[in-house]
């Protein structure tokens, strides 16, 4: 996929965005690059649930300038205005992501300082969000340019043993805490894990981060439902199956529970043992 070929719900953010930028300060966006599920071949932009408990995918960018973008600058409120019109006019999918210089670009997670980046359609000059590993090693080999030179051509910072190293401390610092706290039967533990999100956050995510560390290899979040299908014990082909035809709205896998409560037991139980399996990889 190139930047004629998107999805028309990322190339209407990414058009309006750039447009309104390139309005207020001529020259400042000098690359724009899509990553996440648009650039893996996996954007769902209408999913199960609502509000944060969505399956749909967001249209995750990175936007590159030739220099730092100073707080306060006019610049920064031109980068601020340009989101705020973009996710007013389309606030979904979220339009997520991050603003980089190009020496960002090549120093990587660990060189790169605080940025202008949105996360959920709110913006903020100075953050982190997405500022790791997986951004990189995913623009690095699936980033799709939309302005500027093609990834390939940019020097780029992919360090596949820090994100092995990154995708590990993952499991262990997010999911298993995570998969500790959901497994208690309070309110908000119930009304996460009895919605669709649960199941699609939890079977699929943790299956990418299995195949990672068994291929070396990123995939998309279908991509680690089909590996998950085939390479794992048959016992959780249901809740893989679940899963998938819940992000694709029924195009793959195929629904199999009733009873939500039993979805939310096989999810955590599904978890547990990967998070485990991940691990010993």
């Amino acid at each position: 996929m190139d930047g004629a070929d998107l999805p028309p719900e990322a190339a209407r953010s990414v058009d309006l965005f750039l447009t309104t930028v390139d309005e207020l300060a001529p020259g400042l966006v000098t690359g724009c690059y899509l990553v996440g599920s648009v650039a893996l071949g996996d954007f769902h932009p209408r999913g199960a649930g609502r509000g944060r408990l969505s399956t749909a995918s967001d249209v995750d960018f990175v936007a590159v300038t030739d220099g730092r973008v100073e707080s306060g600058s006019p610049e920064m409120a031109a980068l601020a205005e340009a989101q705020a019109r973009t996710v007013a006019r389309f606030p979904r999918p979220h339009f997520d992501g991050a603003v980089l210089t190009r020496a960002d670009l090549a120093a990587g997670p660990d060189g790169c300082p605080d940025v202008p980046c949105v996360q959920e359609n709110r913006f903020t000059p100075a953050g982190r969000s997405g500022i790791d590993p997986v951004m990189f090693c995913e623009l690095a080999r699936y980033g799709i340019a939309v302005r500027g030179p093609r990834p390939a051509e940019l020097d780029l910072w992919a360090d596949q043993d820090a994100l092995r190293a990154f995708t590990i401390d993952n499991l262990r610092t997010y999911w298993r805490p995570w998969w500790q706290q959901k497994r208690h039967r309070s309110a908000l533990s119930l009304a996460i894990g009895l919605s669709p999100w649960f199941p699609v956050w939890a079977v699929l995510g943790v299956s990418r981060l299995h195949h990672l560390l068994a291929t070396g290899e990123m995939t998309s979040k279908c991509g680690a439902g089909r590996y998950a299908w085939q390479e794992f014990d048959p016992r959780w082909q249901r809740i893989v199956a679940e899963s998938l035809s819940l992000r694709t709205g029924g195009a793959e896998g195929r629904r199999g529970y009733r009873n939500p409560f039993a979805r939310r037991r096989e999810t955590l139980a599904f978890l547990d043992t990967t998070i485990d399996a991940a691990l010993s990889l």
